[in-house]
């Protein structure tokens, strides 16, 4: 019964060890791109801003409030380039971890633009097939399942990445501004491509 008892501790102590391999995810940073549109003092960046309400309840109610001070002249070493832009996969952090982390690369966690950006990162900078991190923070309406309302690290305008990205929420998840402020992906997954799951930020998981 004593062996028994250690073997089913020892299948247990695995077991754990297991799931939360599986369960860590990446950062994928992305830096400014000239080819990005919408105006604003970087041209497609913080035209529509992170509010301030916006807190991290799992992080010390944190807001990401960075801004890019100036723009990348080319991609660094390491980094990827696609229409003017350059990523770079950050490794498996919380997202708060990960976007300090592209700030000092003068970049942020990166949200796709549309369905042809996301798939040329999937398979030239993400590495793993597992959870990812996207850019996307919190919400204008306080709790929402609709990506159009969503704000992103980048200040990038949502509702008009939407309009291309055709992404959704899976059902019974959703954004809210303080417990659930973070979304991610998964590559190579056609369920979890454009259906994204809700996150309350503080897991490790890959920033792109």
């Amino acid at each position: 019964a004593v062996v028994s008892t250690q073997s089913t501790g020892i299948m247990l102590f695995v077991f754990a060890l297991l799931i939360g391999v599986t369960s860590a995810a990446n950062v994928i940073c992305t830096d400014y791109g000239k080819d990005i549109g919408g105006g604003g003092a970087f041209d497609g960046y913080y035209v529509r801003p992170v509010p301030t309400n916006c807190r991290f309840q799992h992080r010390g109610h944190w807001s990401p409030q960075f801004r890019i001070k100036e723009g990348q002249p080319q991609c660094k070493g390491g980094w990827r380039k696609w229409k003017n832009k350059c990523y770079f996969e950050a490794g498996g952090r919380n997202w708060q971890d990960g976007e300090r982390f592209c700030n000092q690369h003068q970049a942020h966690i990166w949200q796709p633009n549309d369905r042809e950006e996301y798939q040329w990162v999937e398979q030239n900078v993400m590495r793993h097939n597992t959870w990812y991190y996207l850019g996307t923070v919190c919400n204008s309406r306080g709790q929402t399942t609709n990506p159009a309302d969503f704000f992103t690290a980048s200040g990038e305008d949502m509702r008009q990445i939407q309009q291309k990205l055709n992404a959704r929420m899976h059902p019974g998840h959703h954004i809210n501004n303080h417990s659930h402020p973070c979304m991610m992906s998964h590559r190579n997954n056609n369920t979890w491509r454009w259906m994204y799951h809700h996150q309350q930020c503080h897991d490790r998981r890959h920033i792109k």
